[in-house]
Parts: structure tokens; C-alpha cells; sequence
């Protein structure tokens, strides 16, 4: 089954936010709305992105202020994609955007209040971190400092697995439709938010048993992300996932940003919210965050010294054990995905499929880099187990239809969002 990048909405002709502006209709951008949620207006470190391509073309993404000058949200809004629907085997991402083109508010309303200019985009950089499931990040770093009371916090460490710390309910709040059958778009625009949304499947988190044994699921989710259920639909790509309980308490805790999600067989309703993991990337938050610190002027966020990195990221610096490494523990290996084949010898390896590729002498079974020696035995295993994924199987007649991006053709660029239109 294919995926839908779930969150970016095009503007005019353009099919989604990461499809190139020639792209036909259906573009593998992500498009999501937040459906059943209601209009919020205070919530001002939820933002909306703008990207105009030139000649009444362009696109719209969500995204969280992590810092007064640095917007987190998906990197399929900041480069081109490979293909239409979102396959975990084959989609890539292909050329960036320029900064130039993108504009960042945090009014209410897409078009209305403050508009700020971004001056620097930065994505995952690693010749292995093209695929766009396990990948989908990107850091916008603004020209000039919005100034809020509290910013958005990354979740990094502990991190989102530690469930004495932190909830397994979300709040999603983002600029999209509030239903797929809105092919006029008529409801995009307007931030939202819906609360109370439970997280369905966490990879190697044992408090979603099973949710990930089967090696179908692999296809679908990667390490590095998180499912939740549904609530987003078209236009909510880049958007955050907040902590239930942190937000009830006033504080703006997120785990990651909207990558893709999926629409019913019937076409009803948008269902599965697939995020990518904040602790995931923490090195690359907390090395962008600096620079975005040093360029606005200001002081890095508290949360860029007390993230620890030690268990946090693929690039952490106390993370040591390589591909192959005998291990017990996710946060020992430099993938954080420490698993086996047989369920008793554990190694670290990192996750694999088209544009992740494995090293030299080691090959890709069920979507993961093991030694050559030790593939094959039998199915791999993760040293936890997870539960109650929402993702549908291939083959299965109760699944919803193909997951793909829904683009929403709007009338004007960002500015007037009146009438819209789906190309």
C-alpha cells in the first residue's frame, strides 16, 4: 500500500507542497487538515508556511516555533518529491526550494496578520536520509525573531517513549481541511486545533505491543517515526503533535512533525497521522538551533542543553554502537533501533529500504541492515514489541484506500483565501 504525505496544500495549480510546480494533480506533498477540531485563535506558536513558486502558483504547510527565529516542520515542504503517493520503498526527496520563496505567520488565518521571511532551510544531509519515510524534518530558520512568552519545546530527552514523563494523547493544530470530501477547500486556512487524539503505534516502545512485530508494518512506519490516530487531513503537513497532558498545563511540548496520513476506502474521512520523531533528530535540532540562536541574537533554548543526546538521535555523540554491535538497548546503538532475527541476539542496525541503503557487507531484511552472516534466519524481532497500529495491510479489504497526496488548488496565493478548488 502507498502512503499519502498527509499536510501541505497547493495553491493554484501547484498539487502539494513538495511536488514541483508543474506536477500533475495528485503530488506527493503532504496535505492534512485538523478534522473534527475547532478554530483556534491564541495558540500563536502554531504557524502556517507559505510557499509561492511565481506565477499564482504555490503551497501551504503548518508548522511550530521551536525558537523565536526557527520553525520546525516537514521536509517534503522544503523539497521536491520523487513521486505522487508516498511508497516507504521508493519515494525520495529531490531538489530544494529556495528560502526566498517561503513566508511564515502565526495569525489565525492564513493571509492575515505578520508575514516573516525565512532566510535558511536545513534538512537531513546524510547520503542514506534521501527516503522520505524515516526523513521527512526540516528546520526553517527565519530573517527575523518572532517574539511569543513560550516557545515550543522538541521533545529530545527523555525521550517520547518514557511514559513517566510524558502522555500518550496529542494535540493537533494545524491549517488544513476538516474533511476530505471538501474539494473546494473551502475550510483550509484556518488554524485549528483538535485535542485528545491518542498515539497508536511508537516502533520499539513497549507499551504498544505488537504494533510493529509484523514485518508488513515496517513497510509503512519507519524507527524514526510515530502513529497517531486520526484527526489530520490536507494542509496539516509540518504540523506538531503536543503532549495531552503539557498542553492542559499551559506548556508546549511536541514529539515531531506530520510527514503523511491516509483517507477511508469511502473517501470520508482522513485517518492514521504518521509524525517524524523530534528525539529522533536531536542532533540536528540542537545544531540548528544554536545557528538560528547565533543569527537572531538571542540565547539557545534551554531544551539545546539539557537535551543529552546520549540516547536521543542517530548522531548523538554518546550513542556508540555501529551497525552489527551486539546490544540490549536501543539507546546503545547509533540507529536506535537495537534487533534481532532470531529474538535472542540483539545488534544494532539501521533501518533500510530505497534511498536507505545498507553499508558494504550487510543486507536489508525486514527493513533492516544486518551482517550478511546473520540475515535470514528468521524474521527480525525488535527488543520491545508494540501494539494497535491503525496502519492498514497490503492486501487487507478492510484497509482505507491508497494513502496519497490530497493537494487542494487554491484561488490566490496565501493572501485571500477565498475560493479554492482542486485541480
Amino acid at each position: 500500500m502507498k502512503c499519502l504525505v498527509s499536510g501541505a496544500i497547493a495553491l493554484m495549480t501547484v498539487a502539494g507542497c513538495g511536488s514541483a510546480p508543474s506536477a500533475p494533480e495528485e503530488t506527493a506533498s503532504t496535505a492534512s487538515t485538523i478534522q473534527g477540531g475547532v478554530t483556534d485563535t491564541t495558540d500563536d506558536f502554531a504557524v502556517g508556511i507559505t510557499i509561492a513558486f511565481g506565477g499564482g502558483e504555490g503551497a501551504v504547510c503548518s508548522g511550530a516555533l521551536i525558537a523565536p527565529n526557527l520553525v520546525a516542520t516537514a521536509r517534503h515542504c522544503a523539497d521536491q518529491l520523487s513521486s505522487d503517493q508516498i511508497d516507504c520503498a521508493s519515494s525520495t526527496f529531490g531538489p530544494a526550494y529556495l528560502p526566498s520563496l517561503y513566508t511564515v505567520t502565526n495569525g489565525s488565518v492564513l493571509g492575515q496578520g505578520t508575514s516573516y521571511a525565512v532566510s535558511k532551510i536545513v534538512t537531513p544531509s546524510g547520503a542514506n536520509q534521501t527516503g522520505v519515510c524515516g526523513n521527512d524534518i526540516a528546520l526553517l530558520i527565519l530573517s527575523t525573531n518572532i517574539p511569543l512568552a513560550q516557545y515550543v519545546e522538541p521533545v529530545l530527552n527523555p525521550p517520547m517513549t518514557d511514559h513517566s514523563m510524558w502522555a500518550t494523547d496529542v494535540a493537533a493544530i494545524g491549517y488544513g481541511l476538516d474533511t476530505p470530501t471538501d474539494t473546494a477547500g473551502t475550510t483550509a486556512g484556518t488554524r485549528r486545533i483538535r485535542e485528545n487524539i491518542g498515539l497508536v503505534c511508537i516502533p520499539n516502545d513497549p507499551s504498544f505491543v505488537d504494533c510493529y512485530s509484523d514485518p508488513t508494518a515496517k513497510q509503512f512506519i519507519f524507527p524514526s517515526e510515530f502513529e497517531s490516530g486520526d484527526g489530520t487531513c490536507e494542509g496539516d503537513s509540518g504540523s506538531s503533535a503536543y503532549d495531552q497532558v503539557q498542553y492542559n498545563n499551559g506548556k508546549w511540548v511536541s514529539f515531531g512533525v506530520l510527514s503523511r496520513g491516509g483517507v477511508s476506502s469511502d473517501g470520508q474521512t482522513c485517518v492514521g497521522s504518521i509524525y517524524s520523531r523530534f528525539d529522533s533528530w536531536a542532533q540536528l535540532l540542537v545544531d540548528t538551533a544554536n545557528e538560528a540562536a547565533q543569527m537572531g541574537g538571542y540565547t539557545p533554548p534551554a531544551w539545546t542543553t539539557t537535551a543529552g543526546l546520549d540516547a536521543a538521535s542517530p548522531g548523538s555523540v554518546a550513542a556508540s554502537g555501529a551497525d552489527g554491535t551486539v546490544c540490549a538497548a536501543n539507546g546503545a546503538c547509533l540507529s536506535q533501533n537495537c534487533v534481532s532475527t532470531d529474538g535472542t541476539n540483539f545488534v544494532c542496525a539501521s533501518a533500510c529500504g530505497t534511498g536507505n541503503v545498507c553499508a558494504a557487507g550487510s543486507i536489508c531484511e525486514g527493513g533492516y541492515c544486518f551482517p550478511a552472516g546473520d540475515a535470514g534466519a528468521a524474521p527480525p524481532t525488535t527488543t520491545t514489541k508494540k501494539s494497535g497500529c491503525a496502519i492498514a495491510l497490503a492486501g487487507d479489504p478492510t484497509a482505507p484506500g491508497p494513502w496519497r497526496a490530497a493537494a487542494l488548488g487554491l484561488a490566490t496565493v496565501g493572501l485571500a483565501f477565498g475560493r479554492r478548488r482542486r485541480r
